[in-house]
């Protein structure tokens, strides 16, 4: 299972930075797209943040970021996915999480529900992003897992 997320991390880390230089490339991204480019970041940071019990509010989920902002988030997120990964003892991540959403309701779900979900919720913002820049005029970058897996 640990290779597995390994290998999913690996792509979102790749399909992340594929958007975020579509984003730099255009002349002016706008709001709508570094509005869902922000909140597939700060998703991802707060999601890493319930699984080891932090404090999630100072990433308000729809905040809007500068690009020079979205880099470093983009870079920070992939860095502490990844350790938080490579620190991880067990192989099932069936370890039940008990947190609270941002409208204040309790929740419990598995950390390997929690990557899955943070995951598919990345890619289907991605799809969104795609579908945006595509209506500026512009060739999205494809950010597919098969794209990725054929190449890594």
């Amino acid at each position: 299972m640990k290779k597995h997320f390994r290998d999913l991390l690996k792509y979102n880390e790749w399909a992340n930075y594929r958007i975020l230089v579509a984003l730099e490339e255009l002349e002016s991204p706008g709001d709508e797209l570094l509005s869902l480019f922000s909140h597939v970041l700060t998703a991802q940071i707060i999601w890493l943040n319930r699984i080891k019990g932090i404090p999630t509010s100072p990433f308000p989920l729809w905040e809007q970021y500068k690009l020079t902002e979205l880099r470093s988030m983009t870079e920070e997120t992939s860095n502490n996915w990844n350790t938080y990964l490579d620190s991880h003892s067990l192989d099932t991540f069936e370890e039940m999480i008990f947190y609270t959403n941002s409208e204040g309701n309790k929740y419990e779900s598995t950390i390997r529900e929690i990557m899955n979900h943070m995951l598919s919720h990345s890619s289907y913002h991605r799809g969104q992003i795609a579908k945006a820049i595509r209506n500026k005029g512009v060739q999205p970058p494809d950010t597919d897992y098969i794209i990725y897996a054929r190449i890594k």
